[in-house]
């Protein structure tokens, strides 16, 4: 087993002795220029961050040491020990490949290598150590950069170190391009300067001033309401945008050249949210509380500095809230886009005081779709900012110049794509940190503000000394314009750089200036063969989602459905297009182009704005009282107070739910006024008693809710039907029980009385038949009138006996000689013989002495 142990273990040691060879550095030391080298961690435990470098352009009278500060921060959880740093330089770039390799990171920076700096024995986590090189630009390559040429390097800061336990690699490293246009004397070596070129190129700069949407819709005379309060520090004199407006008045004031070569492209959103934040503002926090706004006072100074940096200027207006015309085209929100470009014009010219450029549109990225493009074309729109990849030029593939775009009488001025990529920052630039567990390789300078332009600089020096093709018809070397992202990574320090850069080509001859209005008013140059508008498919991968699109399509439908509510001409002092023009102008701020790449935020923005129109919206409503309502009768009038504040007349309907206690009848339209408040009266039926909860809804002509539901509380006091039915039947029922008594008790009464008449002797004597007469008849006496015929003869009975008492018994008569007979039975019946009459039985009342009896009558 041994053996077969020994056996497995030498081919290990053997391949791994060869794989630390490989990954030994022939000069025994870390050497950041080497790929393949291993690092502790993917992204590296180390974060450098580079603060400033000067000079931003080599030149013959400049400095002769290139100097860089920075941090350096161990962000990682384990110390990194022997902590060193470098400067370290490429060759010259000679093409345009060669350029896009050293923007993507993926160049090589070891032609020139110095020795390493120490910057920290040991940097535990969390520990931060300041950083700064300052390298001779000329002279031996182990001590200097070793320029020799002029031309554009890239340069790597490389950082080494050991984490604990682990080997020395590179862990962090940033790349930028530093531009040469002559180089300074150095020791007894005389300056190098060479020619300019015989035909400089022409230059334009596009100067764009935008940010991410943060203003929320409300209407006029109210205080605007910002997502949040981030623009009162951009404003500010150390802030991006106050940066931008305060380089551009230094650098590039009106009358200089490099301010005849700038445009500034402005965002009629932001100096609108800035105009409305210097009258006051308030800001909604994440949990949904409303606090005022701090940045009053930066706000209006921000908007007056720009006012006067840009009058006189070339001014171009951006859609509005930079809004992507492509999306909304595509999402069929074509005329809300068209607005955006109209309209953006139109704001940026009032609020600024000074005139825009009319008939130029830049849409965001610089491509269009064909939809896109029939939209601009209705806009008065004459010609584009496109980029050159937003052109079919077939292989030809042209980075600058004025081609007509087919299919329409439209041309567009072509950016340079190389140039925009330059310009980018991170967000356009390609990741350069490996995933794959191989060494740190770079990150762009661009990544942080103070150097974000440096890379712009480079490429516009390269383009300037590459030269560029001249028409043949005209000889004139088509424009050449850097056009950076709408919303750039630059601040004031970053766009300082770049118009000084561009100040010192212009100085050197390499570049001129050619004013963006010139370049529109001369359009393509006779012959230019036309070509049509393509839109590159990374485009459409970072566009607008469709289902933000839908969002702020059903937004816009409410938004129409509360105007068709407006009385027209009914406002307080204003219209209703003063009233609906900024809600419909606030709908594309969820399809800022700023949020191209960030499909969470923007459809956060939808929502929030979607939000809003429905507050907008809620303050047409039925108000709640503070207590219940009392109904006391069962056709009660119900009193309803409609609020509305809209500073206009609106007429809406009111619609109450059904429900099993309460029946309304139709309600008319009602007309609310502006501000206030109307009283409308109700004609409801109660149905039942109680208390019970109604919905009331206020609806426009068109069947839309304004608003949610109000919750009222009626309190009912009145019987319902059933109980009404109820009563009614108890009653019935109480009236017939009572008869029925009665009746018993009447029938009941007459039996006690006629009772003891109809009793006879318990004890009746037994029946004898007699042979004797029957009982006299008396024959009814004749009518009055002798011809009635004669009545039946009545038979008269013997006078019933008084009832004896059985305790008494009666005596046996023995009738008379001479006396009455008893009478025969009457058919068939034995006739009742009263009782002898007992004296000696009472002796308080004597027995009534026995009638005597009439004789009868002779016969005739």
């Amino acid at each position: 087993m041994r053996s077969v142990a020994a056996l497995v273990a030498i081919p290990v040691l053997v391949l791994t002795a060869l794989l630390g060879l490989v990954f030994i550095p022939v000069t025994g030391t870390a050497d950041a220029a080497t790929p393949t080298q291993t690092a502790a961690t993917a992204d590296g435990p180390l974060q450098l961050d580079l603060l400033g470098m000067t000079p931003r352009v080599v030149t013959s009278t400049g400095p002769g040491t290139l100097t860089i500060t920075g941090t350096l921060t161990n962000t990682g959880t384990t110390p990194v020990d022997d902590v060193v740093v470098r400067l370290q330089r490429s060759d010259p770039l000679t093409t345009e490949g060669e350029l896009r390799d050293a923007l993507d990171g993926s160049a090589a920076t070891d032609a020139v290598t110095p020795q390493f700096t120490p910057l920290a024995d040991t940097l535990g986590p969390g520990q931060q150590v300041p950083v700064q090189l300052a390298v001779p630009l000329r002279g031996q390559p182990t001590s200097s950069l070793a320029l020799s040429s002029t031309g554009v390097h890239e340069l790597l800061v490389n950082v080494n170190g050991a984490p604990r336990g682990g080997a020395r690699a590179r862990l962090a490293a940033v790349r930028l391009l530093l531009p040469v246009l002559s180089l300074p004397p150095v020791d007894s070596t005389a300056p190098v300067t060479p020619d300019p070129p015989a035909t400089p190129a022409p230059f334009s700069l596009l100067y764009p001033i935008a940010d991410v949407p943060h203003r929320l819709s409300t209407v006029p005379g109210g205080r605007a309401l910002l997502t949040d309060d981030s623009l009162a520090a951009s404003f500010a004199p150390g802030g991006r945008l106050g940066g931008l407006v305060e380089a551009l008045a230094q650098q590039a004031p009106v009358g200089s050249r490099v301010r005849s070569a700038t445009c500034v492209a402005v965002d009629p959103d932001l100096v609108e949210t800035a105009a409305a934040m210097r009258d006051g503002y308030d800001v909604r926090r994440a949990d949904g509380s409303i606090v005022p706004g701090t940045g009053e006072g930066v706000a209006g100074q921000w908007l007056a500095q720009l006012t006067a940096a840009v009058r006189g200027g070339c001014v171009v207006a951006l859609p509005y809230a930079d809004a992507d015309l492509v999306a909304l085209t595509r999402g069929g929100l074509a005329s809300m886009a068209a607005s955006a470009v109209t309209g953006g014009r139109q704001s940026v010219s009032t609020l600024l005081g000074t005139p825009v450029v009319p008939d130029v549109t830049w849409p965001a990225g610089g491509v269009v779709d064909e939809p896109t493009l029939d939209m601009i074309a209705g806009t008065g729109t004459r010609s584009l900012l496109l980029s050159a990849d937003g052109i079919d030029a077939g292989r030809s593939r042209p980075s600058t110049g004025v081609v007509p775009i087919s299919g329409t009488s439209r041309f567009a001025v072509l950016t340079d794509p190389l140039l925009a990529a330059a310009a980018g920052g991170p967000a356009d630039s390609a990741a350069t940190a490996r995933t794959d567990g191989a060494a740190v390789t770079s990150t762009p300078a661009a990544s942080d503000t103070s150097l974000s332009t440096q890379d712009a600089i480079g490429a516009l020096a390269f383009r300037a000394q590459d030269g560029l093709v001249q028409n043949a018809t005209t000889g004139k070397a088509a424009p050449l314009v850097l056009a950076p992202p709408h919303r750039w990574a630059a601040d004031g320090v970053g766009a300082t750089a770049l118009l000084q850069a561009a100040e010192q080509l212009m100085g050197a001859g390499e570049i001129t200036a050619d004013p963006l209005p010139a370049v529109l008013a001369a359009g393509p140059p006779a012959g230019a063969p036309a070509r049509p508008a393509v839109y590159p498919l990374t485009s459409g991968a970072t566009e607008i989602p469709r289902s933000v699109v839908d969002t702020i399509g059903r937004t816009a439908e409410s938004v129409a459905d509360l105007r068709s509510a407006v009385v027209p001409g009914s406002g307080v002092g204003i219209g209703a297009d003063e009233v609906f023009a900024p809600l419909v102008a606030g709908l594309v701020r969820p399809a800022s182009a700023t949020f191209r790449g960030d499909p969470a935020a923007a459809a956060a923005a939808a929502a929030a704005g979607a939000g809003r129109i429905d507050d907008v919206r809620s303050t047409v409503r039925v108000l709640e009282p503070p207590s219940p309502y009392s109904l006391g009768t069962s056709d009660a009038p119900l009193p309803l107070t409609v609020a509305n504040g809209l500073p206009l007349t609106v007429q809406v309907r009111i619609q109450i739910a059904s429900t099993t206690g309460l029946r309304v009848a139709p309600i008319a339209p009602v007309q609310i006024p502006p501000l206030g408040r109307r009283q409308v009266s109700v004609n409801a039926q109660v149905t039942r008693s109680g208390q019970f909860m109604v919905d009331a809804t206020v609806l426009t002509p068109d069947g839309g809710v304004l608003g949610p539901p109000s919750r009222l509380k009626v309190r009912s006091t009145v019987y319902g039907t059933i109980t009404v039915w109820l009563t009614v039947g108890a009653g019935v029922l109480l009236v017939v029980l009572v008869a029925r008594r009665m009746v018993r008790r009447i029938r009941g009464t007459r039996g006690r009385h006629s009772g003891p008449e109809a009793r006879t002797d318990p004890t009746p004597p037994p029946r004898r038949p007699s042979a004797g007469p029957a009982p006299p008849t008396v024959a009814a006496p004749a009518g009055p009138h002798s011809g009635d015929p004669p009545t039946r003869p009545v038979e008269v009975l013997a006078p019933s006996p008084r009832p004896v008492h059985p305790a008494h018994g009666p005596r046996a008569r023995v009738p008379q000689e001479g006396g009455p007979v008893p009478a025969a039975p009457v058919h068939g019946r034995a006739p009742l013989v009263p009782a002898q009459e007992d004296v000696s039985a009472t002796d308080r009342f004597p027995a009534h002495p026995p009638r005597p009896t009439d004789p009868p009558n002779p016969q005739p």
